[in-house]
């Protein structure tokens, strides 16, 4: 018998059934040992840290760390190897090296694998690539973790005697306090500046122009405050074409949602909160109650892109559909310290076009299809129109500009109007449908 331990018990089901009868899957249920509750946890000055097992919920001993693993000892003599599965960021890392040393594991007696989704193929590549733990990852996990502690338990106590309350300090906590601190004193020291502009309106409204007042203004005084300067350019009725120009550009689909975007979008487009979002969320992952998998994948990642297996599943489905398929993969640069330990949230399976039990799954649901199939199909095209026209009120020239632009094949627009948190959309300044005039 070959023993697998993951993280997440919801992954045991569906592993099990993917592995076969040799194999035991088991979960560790995240961290199962941490530095001390009520103690630092570090030796100084040599800042070695001390763990203990994490305790059980209270009148349930059997969640404790030391349960949990105790559970996984059971099976040792049984196993023949120890596949270390949890997630592949530097939590996961970590979480392999404590289960390694809680089991007493020789590198002999373990394999690390892991594998950004619970898919045959994404398995079966992770198991041709089996090697041993990160120690670089467990240690970067390890710093990370005892900054947390020394700022929290050295710095707290200083700061709630010169607060004169009780107050916690963070590793994150303190600088994003900070920052608060610093943006809330930028808004008290704002002084309100009347400035003023000019648009003049087209075709009963069709497109309209804007006043260019770059050569009214300079560095030092960026805005113009001539009220009367102002008025004489709102007051402008009769213009010549000095630029026109058209050109084609295309918009591509948005990246797939890692964890960030997903609460993002959900904010603009569905009026969710963070909280409400992760709880659809992980219903969506868990799926109703008997079922053997979620209906999405993995809803706490930051990887922006799906596995192959996944993308070819999504470019099949989406031409099997006659969606305007791209002519290749899409893939996106992940952020510098993006772990990946998953790929990005998609639907377990695209045939599934309603999910969830409440409104807000549904919901959420319908986002992450949306996007994820989306992610696959062609660029946007547009038509853009850019025009700048001058009007003369005695000595002084007035100019203007409009801009604008004008679909001329949907792409993955036929799919989705977007979920207005994608950064590609049209430009502000866009004013209307702006037609192509004659220079002069």
């Amino acid at each position: 018998m070959k023993l697998m331990i993951v993280e997440s018990p919801n992954k045991v089901r569906s592993l099990s059934a993917i592995l076969g009868e040799d194999w035991k899957v088991m979960a560790t249920s995240g961290h199962f040992r941490d530095l001390p509750r009520k103690d630092l946890g570090i030796s100084l000055p040599g800042f070695e840290l001390h763990y203990e097992y994490s305790p059980g919920l209270e009148g349930k001993p059997h969640t404790s760390g030391k349960a949990r693993v105790d559970r996984i000892r059971l099976h040792l003599s049984d196993a023949e190897m120890v596949y270390l599965a949890t997630d592949a960021d530097r939590e996961g890392e970590a979480i392999g090296w404590h289960l390694k040393d809680a089991l007493g594991l020789r590198d002999s007696d373990y394999q690390r694998v892991t594998f950004g989704s619970i898919e045959p193929e994404a398995v079966a590549e992770a198991l041709r690539n089996t090697r041993k733990l990160d120690m670089a990852s467990v240690y970067a996990q390890e710093g990370r973790r005892a900054l947390d502690r020394l700022v929290g338990y050295l710095v707290s106590p200083v700061l709630s005697d010169m607060a004169g309350m009780g107050l916690s300090a963070g590793r994150v906590q303190s600088p994003a306090l900070m920052l608060i601190v610093a943006r809330e004193r930028e808004i008290r020291a704002f002084k309100v500046t009347n400035h003023f502009g000019a648009v003049v309106k087209f075709d009963g409204g069709a497109w309209s122009a804007k006043w260019d007042t770059a050569p009214f203004v300079s560095e030092d005084r960026p805005y113009v405050m001539d009220v009367e300067l102002a008025s004489r350019a709102a007051a402008c009725r009769s213009f010549r074409v000095l630029t026109a120009d058209s050109k084609d550009a295309k918009e591509n689909p948005p990246s797939p949602f890692d964890t960030a975007l997903l609460l993002q979008a959900a904010s603009v487009k569905l009026k969710m909160d963070v909280d409400a979002t992760m709880k659809a969320a992980q219903a969506l992952f868990e799926g109703p109650p008997g079922s053997e998998h979620g209906v999405i994948t993995y809803h706490r990642t930051d990887s922006v892109n799906f596995s192959p297996a996944s993308l070819a599943e999504i470019r099949a489905y989406a031409q099997a559909k006659g969606l305007p398929v791209a002519d290749k993969p899409r893939t996106w640069k992940e952020s510098e310290d993006a772990q990946a330990g998953h790929q990005a949230i998609r639907p377990t399976d695209l045939a599934v076009e309603e999910a969830g039990e409440t409104e807000a799954q549904r919901g959420l649901y319908r986002l992450i299809r949306e996007r994820a199939i989306a992610s696959q199909l062609a660029e946007a095209r547009y038509r853009n129109t850019a025009v700048r026209l001058v009007a003369l009120d005695g000595g002084t020239a007035f100019e203007f500009v409009a801009k604008g632009r004008v679909m001329t094949d949907p792409g993955w627009r036929v799919l989705t109007q977007g979920d207005a948190a994608d950064e590609s959309g049209g430009d502000d300044d866009e004013t209307g449908q702006v037609p192509v005039l004659p220079v002069g």
